[in-house]
């Protein structure tokens, strides 16, 4: 076995913002010699790397405060740390206490106008838009990376090819016509939006630049969090949402972009613990919604074969992705 690197251990001894006494604890724990372990630390004064790494650690520590009292404020208040369903909000209530508060919440009675919700089935889905090609994800099941792989799970077929395949009513995660096609679909699919109407929360006509879902029972959206606010309403079938608060960053393991390494874990409804992160849990059926705000992590699974839209267009900015300036490095 080789010698330990010692400067790997310090630099990842000071990122955690460990003390002179805990670094010297880690390299005697990683093999290194009591007095050569005391020479080390000594050289920490006057490295300008090190001095660096401390004040880092001391920001990421004032960080988790801050994270630490958003969570005793969520959870200590009256109304406690829930999920709350708001039924036809109206826009200036809907901004202030959700929007603007990054607070989201499950909605009933917003599309309820909505042809869709009668007539939205495999059948009309044939009738009107049958013969046309669009693009889904597939072969999903066997990479467990498909969503930071999605390019390469791109595929064009015939509308009808996929229809007939969600005819069959089995459970699958291996195919699933996402928001991530609307490039290709939004066009091809056009005579659907004929089925939708405006929505009071969005701008004027948002329902035209809508993302279609539409996936067999089984279909799972990891945990990861989105780059804006986005309203997910369904339309037929059933959704099984999870989400976890911004504040629980650490314990959401966030490694790979915006994406959380319990992946397609089914972290449980509840306050959590010291590993895991406190979740909230709804099932949104065909005419409900929800309302989430950029930056909270969600999990998404059908229950059923599932027909969803979802949108961005707010009557406020969400523009967020502008200045995320980690991918890449995160």
């Amino acid at each position: 076995m080789g010698q330990p690197d010692k400067r790997q251990l310090l630099a990842e001894g000071l990122a955690a913002g460990e003390d002179d006494a805990g670094l010297h604890a880690r390299l005697v724990a990683a093999g290194i010699s009591a007095a050569s372990a005391k020479y080390e630390i000594g050289r920490l004064a006057k490295d300008p790397m090190a001095t660096t790494l401390r004040r880092q650690a001391a920001k990421a520590a004032k960080q988790a405060w801050l994270f630490a009292n958003q969570q005793r404020l969520a959870t200590e208040g009256e109304r406690g740390f829930r999920l709350d369903t708001i039924v036809k909000p109206c826009g200036d209530d809907f901004y202030r206490f959700y929007y603007e508060a990054n607070r989201p919440a499950k909605i009933r009675g917003l599309v309820d106008h909505w042809p869709a919700l009668s007539r939205w089935s495999l059948e009309h889905f044939s009738a009107v838009a049958g013969g046309v090609i669009v693009e889904a994800q597939v072969e999903r099941e066997a990479d467990p990376d498909y969503e930071l792989t999605k390019d390469k799970h791109r595929k064009k077929i015939r509308f009808d090819e996929l229809i007939d395949w969600l005819r069959r009513d089995e459970s699958s995660n291996d195919i699933y016509l996402t928001a991530y096609n609307s490039g290709v679909n939004a066009a091809a699919l056009a005579p659907l939006w004929d089925d939708l109407e405006p929505i009071d929360l969005l701008t004027p006509k948002a329902e035209r630049d809508g993302f279609f879902w539409l996936g067999p029972r089984g279909t799972l959206t990891p945990w990861h969090h989105d780059l804006t606010n986005n309203l997910l309403v369904q339309v037929v079938g059933r959704k099984l949402v999870r989400l976890a608060p911004p504040w629980a960053f650490e314990r959401m393991r966030n490694s790979r972009h915006c994406f959380s390494d319990w992946e397609n874990y089914p972290l449980p409804a509840g306050p959590g613990d010291e590993y895991r992160p406190p979740v909230l849990e709804a099932v949104i059926e065909p005419g409900e919604a929800i309302f989430l705000p950029v930056g909270w992590w969600h999990q998404v699974e059908a229950l059923d074969l599932s027909a969803s839209m979802s949108f961005t267009n707010f009557q406020r900015p969400n523009a967020h992705v502008e200045d995320y300036t980690s991918w890449g490095a995160l």
